[in-house]
């Protein structure tokens, strides 16, 4: 027996994952209460859709929620992220982004468009808040790296060996969503 994590492939092989439409919702939701109104999600990816591809329909359903306007910049696997880079070029207008906001599919994504961001004589989290997801921290025990949407690992890790170690492994349910929340890493301004 075995089991998935964030990738759902058939419904006779179980799947662990973060509640990535409830995380990119939530991103929207917490972006909306410190204030932003015009906001982007940008995201680096497979274009099959799978599990990590609910956070942009979980972001643009909490921005439909809160009225936001949004654009979404997504890029395949393999392409440069420097395209992240010309899109944020492309909607400067003297000298000042159109987005007060981002949300990014990664904390990984998040790091490097705030370096962008910075290059570009932007700062974070006064002219545009950044959120990214994951929970990533700065070696290990840290500060996280932005303001993320926190994946719960540990509960993952534990919830998929307790799935192959079940005696009724065919009993399972296909797909379980574990649920996640959101840290301030310091590129969101306080509420």
């Amino acid at each position: 027996p075995f089991v998935t994590i964030d990738r759902f492939f058939s419904v006779s092989v179980p799947c662990v994952a973060a509640d990535n439409f409830a995380g990119g919702r939530m991103a929207a939701h917490e972006l909306a209460a410190r204030g932003c109104r015009r906001v982007a999600f940008m995201r680096i990816g497979s274009t099959l859709t799978n599990e990590p591809s609910k956070r942009r329909d979980g972001f643009i359903s909490g921005c439909l929620e809160e009225n936001m306007s949004y654009e979404c910049c997504l890029l395949e696997d393999g392409a440069s992220e420097d395209d992240f880079g010309v899109f944020l070029k492309e909607h400067m207008i003297g000298g000042r982004l159109e987005f007060d906001g981002l949300f990014c599919g990664t904390d990984t994504v998040a790091y490097r468009v705030i370096r962008m961001l910075r290059d570009m004589n932007l700062r974070v989290p006064e002219d545009v808040q950044v959120i990214g997801f994951d929970g990533i921290r700065m070696f290990g025990n840290q500060n996280y790296v932005c303001s993320t949407i926190v994946q719960p690992a540990a509960a993952i890790a534990e919830t998929c060996v307790n799935m192959v170690l079940s005696p009724d492994f065919g009993a399972l349910p296909p797909l379980i969503c574990l649920p996640v929340s959101y840290a301030d890493g310091g590129t969101t301004k306080p509420v």
